[in-house]
């Protein structure tokens, strides 16, 4: 994490600087006796903890040059001793400021490159929403509760295949950037399974089978010595269309999804109703799939036009105000069903952080699927231009 910067520099410089004058002018006011060149090298001191490498050089130099004319040369009636001492004084405080501000900016220079490096890396892992297919548009927003990263123990994934829109939203057990491991392990196998299995199901014994690949590798075995695999799983929730949307531009949207412990999505309708698609039995989180002697429920619910289907993490539906309440996310969205989807994500993510205090217990996803618009007819050329283009070829 890297150290917090003042939020104005130039204002940081233009106080020590003002500090400095401040000394110096009392420092020409009293008795010779009374020298105040160490108040005056705390604000070298001061620049380099607050102000740029530049600056810092640019209030040592001028520290310097008047603590060594005033106490050096207009000081007479001082010993050499004591002047020299007080010259070498300062020079030494200013040294060390210009040391501590070369070591700062370097320093913060290594966190920008590492923390670029990482962003790369985390947006390699979750591609920035708003993502598109040929049918589907899915939007949302993405928080971390671990400051300074930008991706945690969530995940999500928009895939257009030759079978219809594959979305993926789920939650590895835990917080952080220690759920990555997992939370790769699932992603792959999803984006791998989309294109190669039709139906939802074999996808999904995909997506656990690549949990359990991860389980089973030495790096995770390592790392996790006392810890048994089944205490890490991942909620997750598949949706798809059957077939792709743009060959019913006005009619409803055959979309299947598969819960696997996860928060049920909601259905808003064109009308602004909401309805909650909980299925009867969700399945079990990836990672527990073993435990069950059955295949996972496949269930069906036709999008009509018009219509969106949220889905959250529980990071949303469990998150706590200062006095307990869960966030009534049902209530939410009956209020703001009307709303476009740009409008309503900024909504339910301002009101979120409202209802927290600023403060996430949890890592937050949130994906709003709807149907692309169409796109408009190509403009038809009159007829006599399109014979005065043929006579023109000819």
């Amino acid at each position: 994490m890297s150290r917090p910067l003042p939020q104005s520099p130039g204002l940081s410089f233009a106080l020590v600087m003002a500090y400095l004058l401040a000394v110096v002018a009392v420092d020409l006011k009293t008795p010779s006796y009374l020298r105040l060149d160490v108040y005056a090298a705390l604000a070298p001191m001061t620049a380099a903890a607050l102000c740029g490498y530049r600056q810092t050089v640019f209030v040592g130099a001028v520290d310097f040059c008047l603590m060594a004319a005033h106490h050096g040369v207009l000081g007479p009636e001082t010993s050499a001793v004591n002047r020299v001492g007080a010259v070498l004084g300062n020079l030494l405080m200013v040294g060390a400021s210009i040391v501590v501000a070369r070591l700062r900016r370097d320093g913060d220079a290594l966190l920008e490159r590492v923390r670029a490096t990482g962003e790369a890396a985390q947006r390699a892992l979750l591609r920035p929403l708003p993502l598109r297919t040929r049918g589907m548009v899915v939007d949302g927003f993405y928080v971390s509760s671990q400051r300074e990263a930008l991706v945690g123990g969530d995940i999500y994934e928009v895939v257009d295949t030759p079978y219809g829109t594959r979305v993926l939203i789920g939650d590895v057990r835990g917080k952080g950037l220690g759920t990555l491991g997992a939370g790769s392990a699932v992603l792959t196998a999803f984006r791998e399974a989309a294109y190669h299995r039709r139906d939802l199901e074999s996808g999904v014994v995909a997506m656990e089978q690549g949990l359990q690949r991860y389980h089973g590798s030495p790096e995770y075995q390592a790392r996790s010595q006392d810890a048994h695999p089944a205490e890490e799983f991942v909620t997750a929730l598949v949706l798809g269309t059957e077939d792709g949307p743009q060959g019913r531009p006005h009619g409803d949207v055959p979309l299947v999804f598969v819960d696997c412990g996860h928060p049920p999505p909601f259905l808003i309708g064109a009308d602004g109703g909401v309805r909650e698609l909980a299925p009867e039995g969700p399945g079990l989180p990836l990672g527990l799939g073993d435990l069950a002697g059955m295949p996972r429920t496949v269930h069906r619910v036709p999008l009509p036009p018009g219509g969106r289907v949220l889905a959250c993490t529980d990071g949303v539906t469990e998150a706590r105000s200062a006095d307990g309440r869960f966030y009534p996310l049902a209530r939410r969205l009956d209020a703001w069903a009307a709303l476009p989807t740009h409008e309503l994500l900024a909504r339910l993510r301002a009101d979120l952080a409202a209802h927290v205090g600023g403060r996430l217990q949890d890592d937050v996803a949130v994906l709003v699927v709807e149907r692309a618009p169409a796109p408009p007819p190509p403009a038809r050329r009159p007829a006599g231009a399109r014979t005065r283009a043929v006579r023109a070829r000819r």
